[in-house]
């Protein structure tokens, strides 16, 4: 007797460890899932978000400095309760500059950095003489991000 036939032996001890083709489907799957959740995980997303706390439908528009000029684009429509990312990737500078108004046209954001705005969808590449070019002058709030690279912003009622 060579202990193969005693109580708790486990003859497969014997045998090379073969996988079979569903537990290898399996196991592959795994480590699929493992790796994608792995990458995805670790890749941050660098953007600003705009999240609308107030009751009322908000348009957005934002301002960046490029390359020492002052960029301004818009127009993101944010319903009461949802997000905008209105700058996608990471953030340049240290500051960003918003500005935002009601359905009503009502200013939700109060700020003192005048830049130019449009009626309809926009991107501009200079912030200077806005109405000599038939834009509007705008004051746009200064965001200090504090140089993150991404940077999330709530907009809430007056006085909340």
């Amino acid at each position: 007797m060579d202990g193969r036939d005693k109580p708790g032996h486990d003859d497969r001890a014997d045998k090379p460890f073969i996988v079979a083709p569903l537990e290898r489907r399996r196991a592959r799957w795994l480590f699929l899932a493992l790796l994608f959740g792995f990458l995805f995980a670790s890749a941050a997303h660098a953007d600003l978000r705009v999240c609308n706390k107030t009751g009322a439908m908000v348009n957005l528009a934002v301002g960046v400095n490029v390359g020492g000029n002052f960029a301004t684009e818009g127009w993101w429509t944010v319903t009461p309760g949802s997000c905008a990312t209105p700058v996608r990737g990471p953030l340049k500078s240290r500051y960003v500059y918003l500005y935002a108004i009601d359905i009503n046209a009502v200013d939700v954001t109060k700020g003192n950095a005048p830049m130019c705005v449009d009626s309809g969808k926009f991107r501009f590449s200079s912030i200077t003489d806005c109405w000599r070019r038939g834009l509007q002058a705008a004051n746009f709030v200064e965001i200090d991000t504090l140089d993150a690279s991404d940077w999330t912003t709530f907009l809430a009622e007056p006085g909340k």
